[in-house]
C-alpha cells in the first residue's frame, strides 16, 4: 500500500525542497524593498510584523494542540527580546540607508557567527575562515565607499544595519542553546511573543504612526508578517530536512542579490560599479567560507540581518 505524507511528497517531486528554499529566498529578497516602500515607519512595521507572527503561531498551536509551557516561554524570553530589538534595527536600517547596503551588511551574519561560535561551542575556526571573513568585511567597506554621494545612502542607516546583524547573531547563538530544551513551534511562538512585547514600547511611543494604514501598507504588512516572515521560516525549517545545509546556506546569499535588484525599479535605487564589485567580493568570500567541510552555515536563518 502506498503511503502519503511529507516523505512521499518529496519522493514524487524531488525538486520541491530546493524549490521551497528558492521561494523563501525570493520572498525575503522582495520583502526588503517593500519595507522601505511602505508609508509606515520602522517601529510600526516591526510591531505589526511581530504581532502578526504571534497571531499566526498561536493559531497553529491551537490547531495542533501543542502545549505552551512556562518552561518553554522562559527559554524563549531572552531570544525573543533580542529578536525584537533586531527587527527594529533592521527595519529602521532599511528605512534609513540603501536596500543594497542594509542587506549586504546583513549578509555578514554567517561569517560573524562562525567567528563567535568557535570559542562558544568548541567549533574550529581555520585560517581560511579568518581570511574569508576579512575579505567579506573588505567587500562591505567597498560597498559603503561606493555609496558616498548616493542620495539614498546614510551612514547612520549603515550603523543600524551593523547593529541588526550583531543582534541577529546574538539571537542565533541564544537560540542554539535554547533549542536543545524546547520544541520548534513552542520556541518560535514564545520568541515572537517576547519580541512583540520588546518592540511595543517603541511603536506605542508614537501611537499616531500606527493608524490609519493605507491599502499598500495593509498588503505590505500582510506579506511581511505572514508570507516572508512566518511562512518563510516554516518553509525553510521543513526544507532543511531534505536539503543539505551547505546548499541552502549558499542559496540564502540570493537575498542580498534579489533585494537591490528589486529596489531598482521599485525605489529607483541604482548600484554603482564600486558597490557592485564590493557586493561580489563579499558574497564570494562568504560563499567560500560556507562551503568549507563541516560548515553549519546559518541553519534556518536569513543572511539579511534579520529572520524577517
Amino acid at each position: 500500500m502506498r503511503t502519503s505524507g511529507p516523505g512521499q511528497l518529496v519522493d514524487d517531486a524531488p525538486w520541491l525542497p530546493v524549490g521551497a528554499v528558492a521561494a523563501a529566498v525570493a520572498t525575503w529578497g522582495i520583502a526588503s524593498p517593500l519595507i522601505k516602500f511602505a508609508s509606515l515607519g520602522g517601529p510600526a512595521l516591526s510591531f505589526y510584523r511581530l504581532a502578526g507572527g504571534v497571531a499566526v503561531l498561536l493559531a497553529i498551536v491551537a490547531f495542533t494542540r501543542q502545549p505552551l509551557t512556562a518552561r518553554g516561554m522562559r527559554w524563549a524570553a531572552l531570544g525573543g527580546a533580542v529578536f525584537g530589538v533586531n527587527m527594529l534595527l533592521y527595519v529602521l536600517a532599511l528605512k534609513t540607508t540603501t536596500v543594497a547596503n542594509a542587506t549586504l551588511i546583513g549578509a555578514l551574519q554567517p561569517a560573524i557567527t562562525a567567528a563567535v561560535a568557535g570559542p562558544m561551542f568548541g567549533e574550529r575556526i581555520t585560517r581560511r575562515d579568518v581570511t574569508c571573513i576579512a575579505v567579506a568585511i573588505g567587500g562591505v567597506a567597498l560597498v559603503i565607499a561606493g555609496s558616498a554621494g548616493n542620495p539614498e545612502w546614510n551612514p547612520a542607516g549603515d550603523a543600524l544595519a551593523a547593529g541588526a546583524v550583531l543582534t541577529f547573531t546574538a539571537y542565533f547563538l541564544i537560540s542554539k542553546r535554547a533549542r536543545a530544551h524546547v520544541g520548534t513551534l513552542e520556541y518560535m511562538t514564545g520568541v515572537h511573543a517576547a519580541a512583540a512585547v520588546a518592540a511595543a514600547p517603541v511603536a506605542l511611543g508614537d501611537p499616531g504612526a500606527l493608524w490609519p494604514l493605507e491599502v499598500k501598507d495593509w498588503l505590505i504588512v500582510g506579506f511581511f508578517a505572514l508570507i516572508s516572515g512566518t511562512l518563510g521560516q516554516f518553509v525553510i525549517g521543513w526544507a532543511h530536512r531534505y536539503v543539505d545545509v551547505s546548499l541552502s546556506s549558499l542559496m540564502m546569499l540570493g537575498v542580498p542579490v534579489i533585494a537591490p535588484l528589486a529596489a531598482w525599479p521599485m525605489l529607483g535605487e541604482s548600484i554603482g560599479p564600486l558597490q557592485f564589485a564590493g557586493a561580489a567580493v563579499t558574497l564570494a568570500a562568504i560563499g567560500a567560507m560556507l562551503r568549507r567541510p563541516g560548515a553549519e552555515a546559518a541553519e534556518e536563518l536569513s543572511p539579511a540581518g534579520s529572520a524577517m
